[in-house]
């Protein structure tokens, strides 16, 4: 999730960016209750005492994970903790609206720090409570949560160097470097240089909480005449995994095992293991499937269909392997085109291509079993 090609495919280009930021959050075929909303995020009901937050992105580089809130009769659990503690403490407002029971867990489905970053925002207002991960994903969090922050916010790092790069084309007027002119687009133009300025600043300041309540393979957790099925599914989108199930309504969080914006998140992914992972999750009876990125689902469709992706790339690069092939030659030789529908087909170009690359790169090595 931290390397080069993760910020390249978030990066837009000035029109890309103005339109982003223009935009709002993905909403599904059937649009869900919304029980509570600020400027930027919604809480919608999925169904009894069972909730998700659908937040706009935290700067045009990077967005916020999806949040899940479960109500039981005694407390409340909470899943992911978006990637900054200010966007956390907003959801906290969110929460306290809905209910005033207490926050007793706080899941982290995976140690990507767009989903556990703002994990201080709920230590904060409920000082009781237990922070959830699978025991490995302790000290990922702790490794890379660090490093992205102490590095993004460093005296001359190459983020910082972004920054003035766009604060610079504001000064021109708004125009990037093909020309195109923005002085219509100011506002937004400026609204993108303050978003990523407070990114940098929290990110100055982050206190990381690493989990204190660790599990291997599953866990139940009670809140009082609810329960909620914690497994870990391994390598997928990370090295685990962690799904959380609410058996008595069939609702599945799925973390980044699912991610649809409108593409899935690939980089540093296990390609050949997450077939398996996606077989297990369609087996669960579901109403409804809360991805980590983007809108809720009320079936395994979309699951099948990031399947089907990883069948056909890993068949193909495992094929051309067996050629002789080399990665060069293999990643010109891809053809999923067929596969290319909606939600993908909205995607730009530049965007699926990137995609493709790396599941590619990320095949390559699985199926020889290198890593990925």
């Amino acid at each position: 999730m931290v390397c080069p090609d993760r910020l390249t495919i978030l990066r837009r280009s000035f029109t890309g960016l103005l339109l982003a930021l223009c935009s709002t959050a993905v909403v599904g075929e059937e649009s869900l209750p919304v029980e509570a909303q600020d400027a930027g995020a919604r809480m919608e009901r999925i169904a009894e005492g069972t909730y998700v937050i659908i937040h706009d992105d935290a700067t045009d580089e990077w967005p916020h994970g999806n949040t899940g809130v479960i109500v039981g009769d005694d407390s409340a659990l909470v899943i992911d903790s978006t990637y900054l503690p200010s966007r956390a403490r907003a959801d906290v407002v969110l929460i306290r609206s809905l209910t005033d029971k207490p926050v007793r867990y706080l899941v982290t489905t995976h140690w990507h720090f767009d989903h556990n970053n703002g994990a201080i925002a709920y230590k904060e207002a409920y000082p009781g409570v237990a922070v959830v991960s699978e025991r490995e994903t302790r000290s990922f969090i702790d490794i890379n949560s660090n490093y992205w922050s102490k590095m993004s916010s460093a005296s001359g790092s190459s983020r910082r160097a972004s920054l003035e790069e766009l604060k610079d084309q504001l000064a021109s007027g708004g125009a990037d470097s093909d020309g195109i002119p923005g002085a219509a687009e100011r506002a937004r133009f400026e609204r993108a240089v303050r978003l990523r300025e407070s990114e940098l600043a929290e990110l100055a300041t982050l206190e990381v909480v690493t989990p204190d309540l660790v599990f291997d393979g599953t866990l139940t957790l009670d809140l009082g005449g609810r329960t909620v099925e914690l497994q870990d599914r391994g390598r997928a989108n990370s090295p685990h995994d962690v799904t959380a199930y609410v058996a008595d309504e069939r609702v599945l969080f799925a973390g980044d095992i699912l991610v649809q914006a409108p593409v899935p998140y690939f980089f540093a992914s296990w390609p050949v293991p997450w077939i398996a992972v996606l077989r297990d999750i369609e087996q669960l009876p579901v109403t409804a499937v809360v991805p980590g990125h983007g809108p809720v689902m009320r079936d395994h469709a979309y699951a099948r269909q990031v399947r089907a992706l990883l069948e056909a790339v890993t068949r193909q690069v495992t094929n051309l392997a067996r050629e002789g092939k080399t990665l060069d030659e293999v990643k010109k030789s891809i053809d999923v085109r067929d596969l290319r529908v909606a939600p993908w087909d909205e995607a730009s170009d530049e965007d699926w291509e990137l995609t493709l690359r790396i599941l590619t790169e990320r095949s390559w090595y699985g199926v020889r079993g290198q890593s990925g």
